[in-house]
């Protein structure tokens, strides 16, 4: 049987069509509002990234700029922070005595991953928790004891392994070859009020067999915030040839007042961070600290999709940048050898 169309009109004292007309209206309303089937804003829980500094500021708009690079890769790669992404931050401002407290409460506010940039900061968090997973930049993670395998971390803890010792012969071959007469070298370590005793044992090990095998004496300082000018002031006094500054939280937190302080008593300072050269010191070799901090978006990224530690290796630095600050040179009347100016990768004028 054919079927028969009707025609039918609206009539708009019906309450039935009324009613089609109120609903046809809303839905052309949520419709043009971009609420049609398909494209409805998601309500997926937003990520939480928990970070633990010892003596830098946290990530904001008036924070280090180092912070950039590992914003900036994290929004690439979908997580983009006040969006898909909450940053808890806290910094124990160079009290580093307050670290384990601090770690104690950033875990009970439950992050999905955790983060640190220095020995003391990462072992503070992975004595509060064993489930969480924390990304690591402290500066030699095997010696140190975070870990125990770089290739498969047993604990929670993976990241960057900066390879902070094992660079140490070699940088003292630069200021060797820099300064040929080399024959004393102080050391500094910038503390709180006392050298982690971990880091402190790599340290007088990895020092004494590079500057026995250069024919170079040694000895170590420790100074704190307060007293970083004085001990310049007595390593200059004492007749030192240079000084190997030792990365920690609290150098890197002090590299400006660092290198006013080598420059001001004349003290030809070489260290591992390129952030120390661009601040002022004479020569750096290693790496910076923001590409540390780009390179560790990758790991956050990964443990926020549900990557195990154990899983992720640990990685080391392939490239190692020679910076040089040739303004640094001028004022302490060093001559750069042109041998070592033409190998370096970055020169400050």
């Amino acid at each position: 049987m054919p079927i028969q169309q009707r025609n039918s009109r609206l009539v708009l004292g019906d309450k039935s069509a009324a009613s089609v007309v109120r609903l046809v209206v809303i839905g052309l309303a949520i419709y043009i509002a971009g609420g049609r089937p398909g494209n409805a804003e998601t309500t997926a829980p937003r990520k939480r990234l928990g970070i633990l500094m010892g003596g830098s500021s946290c990530p904001g708009p008036s924070g280090p700029a180092f912070w950039k690079p590992l914003l900036q890769n994290l929004a690439d790669r979908g997580w983009v922070e006040g969006q898909s992404l909450v940053i808890d931050c806290v910094s124990a401002n160079g009290r580093i005595e307050e670290a384990p407290t601090l770690a104690r409460e950033l875990v009970l506010r439950r992050p999905d991953v955790l983060f640190g940039a220095a020995t003391l900061t990462v072992r503070a968090l992975k004595q509060a928790t064993t489930e969480i997973p924390i990304i690591t930049l402290a500066s030699d993670p095997l010696s140190s004891g975070i870990v125990n395998n770089l290739a498969h971390p047993e604990a929670n803890v993976t990241g960057i392994a900066p390879m902070t010792f094992d660079l140490t012969g070699k940088r003292m071959g630069v200021l060797k070859e820099l300064l040929p007469r080399l024959s004393r070298l102080a050391v500094i370590c910038v503390v709180r009020s006392a050298p982690d005793p971990v880091d402190d044992k790599w340290l007088r090990e990895d020092v004494a067999k590079s500057a026995e095998a250069l024919g170079v004496s040694w000895s170590a300082f420790y100074p704190t915030k307060e007293n970083i000018e004085q001990v310049f002031a007595q390593i200059a006094a004492d007749r030192f040839d240079a000084a190997y500054l030792w990365t920690t939280a609290f150098s890197f937190a002090e590299r400006e007042q660092i290198a006013k302080a080598a420059l001001e008593h004349g003290v030809s300072t070489i260290s591992d961070l390129a952030d120390y050269a661009r601040q002022g010191l004479l020569l750096t070799y290693g790496q910076d600290f923001s590409t540390f901090m780009g390179d560790a978006a990758e790991y956050v990224d990964k443990l926020l999709r549900g990557a195990k530690p154990a899983d992720l290796p640990l990685q080391q630095p392939t490239k190692f940048d020679l910076v040089i600050n040739l303004k640094t040179a001028k004022e302490l009347g060093v001559a750069i050898p042109p041998s070592l100016l033409a190998r370096a990768d970055e020169v400050i004028e």
